[in-house]
């Protein structure tokens, strides 16, 4: 077995090719020359039991190890914070990075260490993924107009009777081009406010043709507060719950675990780390609030009582973790959501 350590940037990978007693084979710089990556000469360099590579997590890792994988060699992306002996280094060259890459994947292989490998996921997978996050983009553009939109209307004086503030119903956005079509500037707003309604509507339907036979949506969609099209955006990002041991590692993959320091015997916990997907953790929040507004819960009730102790905003990121942890036991048991007796 021979191993290869990429140190990739955005055009150019330098490649350290290591035998199977650590040596080093061949070494080379690749500088991107056309839109995709050929790394065709590192094929050749393996020896009766092949080779396996593997590079440092980021957007340029892709590429290359969609390269590998497609031909069927063996390909590994661990986390950057695993590599600190890397980015802590005072003698940091690409060269330099590729040998240490190359080396610690031959001293894993030989179960000398322990690294920590991220996950990668499939081009489906990752189409699927692209399109909620552009859903959730849609959303934040949406009422940033409408803040601007409401921002304009107060600074000219145009004012909006109660029952037509709400720009998320049609109405209300046809009574303010009804009533104020003099303003140019307001009109021209309300036009984009509207394409973005749209095209929002669009990307909805097309979220929710998604994962049509996946019994894990359907559970989900069992979840009050939870529609079809938040139980695809949770599965996008969860993709197999058979990846996390536990619901804890679940919730840290997402950011949504405390900070613990442990010193002097005493330990303290401090906010949540906010590791991972944030669009995991506004989704989340999103259907925690759902939930407890409609529904008497086990969560719902935990929400009530982290209420009183930390306020509504802390309450419900706490309750949102629980929300999480409820959904990995649904999804590892294979049962829908039910009520406490």
């Amino acid at each position: 077995m021979r191993y290869i350590g990429l140190d990739v940037h955005k055009d150019n990978i330098t490649a350290c090719v290591l035998t199977s007693t650590g040596k080093p084979k061949f070494e080379k710089n690749f500088v991107k020359e056309s839109e995709f990556w050929d790394l065709s000469e590192l094929m050749k360099y393996g020896d009766k039991d092949g080779f396996c590579v593997m590079m440092e997590s980021g957007t340029y890792a892709y590429q290359p190890f969609r390269f590998f994988s497609d031909q069927g060699v063996e390909t590994h992306v661990v986390h950057a914070q695993a590599l600190k002996v890397i980015t802590q280094s005072d003698k940091k060259t690409d060269k330099k990075d590729a040998q240490t890459i190359a080396r610690m994947l031959r001293l894993w292989k030989k179960g000398d260490i322990d690294l920590q490998m991220a996950f990668m996921p499939t081009r489906e997978q990752c189409e699927l993924k692209d399109i909620c996050r552009y859903r959730e983009e849609i959303s934040r553009k949406i009422s940033d107009d409408t803040r601007r939109i409401k921002s304009h209307m107060s600074r000219n004086c145009e004012y909006l009777p109660d029952d037509f503030d709400n720009f998320q119903i049609q109405r209300a956005r046809n009574y303010v081009r009804f009533n104020f079509s003099s303003d140019i500037t307001l009109m021209n707003r309300m036009a984009e406010l509207e394409r973005l309604f749209k095209e929002r509507d669009s990307v909805k339907t097309e979220v929710e043709s998604r994962l049509p036979d996946s019994k894990e949506v359907e559970i989900l969609m069992s979840i009050p507060g939870v529609a079809r099209q938040t139980a695809v955006q949770i599965m996008s990002m969860i993709v197999d719950i058979d990846r996390f041991d536990d619901a804890e590692k679940l919730c840290a993959y997402f950011g949504m675990v405390p900070r613990v320091r442990d010193s002097g015997g005493k330990e303290h916990h401090g906010r949540m780390t906010k590791n991972g997907d944030r669009m995991m953790r506004a989704i989340m929040e999103r259907v925690t609030e759902s939930h407890v507004r409609n529904c008497d819960s086990s969560v719902t009730q935990y929400y009530r009582r982290k209420c009183s102790e930390m306020g509504t905003k802390k309450a419900l990121i706490t309750a949102s973790r629980k929300m999480l942890s409820v959904i990995f036991a649904m999804l590892k048991s294979g049962s829908d959501f039910r009520l406490a007796a």
